[in-house]
């Protein structure tokens, strides 16, 4: 398989993953804490739907300091493990990564 296919394919069973708990359980990731590789690292503000089929392609992470907030624009295969439970996901990137990753802004 192509990195390209695998990528796809990584998002459309993740990307599902999200639809069906948004669908089927009710289960809205929205302020879920994120926990990074080197720990905590926000919360999910929001799961963005832009493509034509119908699952999320990335989440938005407030991560807050202090007075300053910043919201990062993350894909869905970066999502280790969802624990509704807790309220919890696990991604992979670290704290660091998170903050330099591309940052949202609404029109």
């Amino acid at each position: 398989m192509t990195e390209r296919k695998r990528a796809v394919t990584e998002k459309r069973d993740i990307g599902g993953r999200i639809k069906k708990l948004e669908e089927e359980q009710g289960v809205s990731l929205r302020g879920f804490k994120v926990s990074a590789t080197d720990g905590p690292a926000g919360k999910i503000e929001q799961v963005l739907y832009w493509s034509d089929n119908r699952v999320p392609d990335y989440i938005v992470v407030s991560n807050r300091r202090l007075l300053l907030a910043r919201k990062s624009v993350l894909p869905v295969e970066i999502i280790e493990r969802i624990d509704v439970k807790n309220r919890n996901i696990r991604i992979a990137l670290s704290r660091q990564e998170i903050r330099e990753a591309p940052e949202y802004l609404p029109l």
